[in-house]
């Protein structure tokens, strides 16, 4: 997995380009922070604009951008992931974005017809000390409609997550953790992340994406 580098643009040219696109309702005395990942198996190499502005670009699947980036805030916020080689639409939606908040943008879907672009606010309040905090989220479309996140011991993390939705962020205790995936209430794993460092004080997301045809993969990404 390779991560990726945003374009810069300065707070003026970004709310210029913004305010001309018709659908944006822009703060332009707001901003959000922002990551973007490519969790589309079949999507091929990738770019995400939002509001006509090029923000990042060259995102394989599971590639993701390094750091959060400031974005501007509002409604309607046209947001598009793009071939990278020819500029072809794949996946398109409006979203609104609120001061002071930290979210991450997903594309998903199994193929182009049923890709989407969805989007997740992000807690980084610190854990307890010698604790780090994840979440979890189920963005496979081929993966059981609910499933479960346990550690390699058997232990549940997570349990009956719903397809494109997220669990609530638990505690666990710093240090190497293996994660499996499993459907709700069965006992073959889907994909397993081998043991992983969890450090203490950081705040993660665990997600899983692909399909039986192209393979699950469980994915760590760290937000702070």
């Amino acid at each position: 997995m390779k991560t990726k580098i945003f374009i810069q643009l300065t707070a003026a040219a970004a709310l210029i380009f913004l305010s001309s696109c018709d659908n944006n309702e822009v703060d332009p005395f707001g901003s959000a922070r922002l990551k973007v990942v490519n969790a589309a198996p079949k999507s091929g190499s990738q770019k995400f604009v939002m509001a006509n502005i090029p923000y990042i670009g060259n995102l394989d699947y599971l590639d993701h951008s390094v750091t959060y980036h400031d974005v501007a805030v509002g409604n309607n916020l046209v947001s598009q992931f793009r071939d990278e080689n020819d500029n072809d639409l794949y996946a398109s939606e409006e979203l609104d974005l609120d001061d002071d908040r930290r979210y991450t943008v997903y594309l998903t879907g199994e193929s182009k017809g049923d890709a989407e672009v969805r989007l997740y606010e992000d807690n980084i309040t610190a854990p307890a000390s010698g604790k780090a905090k994840v979440k979890f989220i189920h963005l496979s479309g081929g993966a059981p409609a609910n499933i479960d996140f346990l550690d390699t011991q058997g232990n549940n993390l997570a349990s009956n997550v719903a397809r494109y939705s997220q669990s609530n962020y638990a505690e666990i205790n710093a240090g190497s953790l293996g994660i499996q995936v499993r459907g709700t209430g069965a006992s073959d794993n889907l994909a397993t992340l081998p043991e992983t460092d969890f450090a203490a004080g950081k705040v993660y997301t665990v997600f899983i994406a692909g399909s039986s045809g192209q393979g699950y993969r469980i994915e760590q990404i760290s937000h702070n």
